[in-house]
């Protein structure tokens, strides 16, 4: 704020627009109930935030639970021929080799 002499340096237009502001606002008598509506609507807002992510962190739960089911079941249901390691599968394969070398067959 600009001060001459002491003196505040006033803005009519900004006085007038004040004026016409609290004019078009006209301050609201606060009855008894103001304070307990408020705090309804505000536990009104606070309760629909509240359901949204109580719902969204309820589907990420099913959702994991379901995907360690499925990663559970599926490898029961798949053909695995192979139960063996790969040094065991390795070992077969000499065994093999060998048998064919005292066959005569390489």
């Amino acid at each position: 704020m600009n001060r001459m002499h002491g003196e505040p340096m006033r803005d009519e237009n900004l006085d007038a627009l004040w004026v016409e502001y609290r004019d078009a606002c006209p301050d609201r008598d606060a009855s008894p109930e103001f304070m307990p509506k408020l705090w309804q609507r505000i536990e009104a807002r606070r309760n629909e935030t509240l359901f949204l992510f109580r719902r969204f962190a309820q589907v990420c739960v099913a959702a994991t639970v379901a995907l360690a089911l499925l990663m559970v079941i599926i490898p029961e249901f798949q053909s695995n021929t192979d139960t063996g390691t790969y040094a065991d599968a390795l070992a077969a394969e000499q065994t093999s080799n060998y048998a064919q070398i005292l066959a005569g067959d390489l």
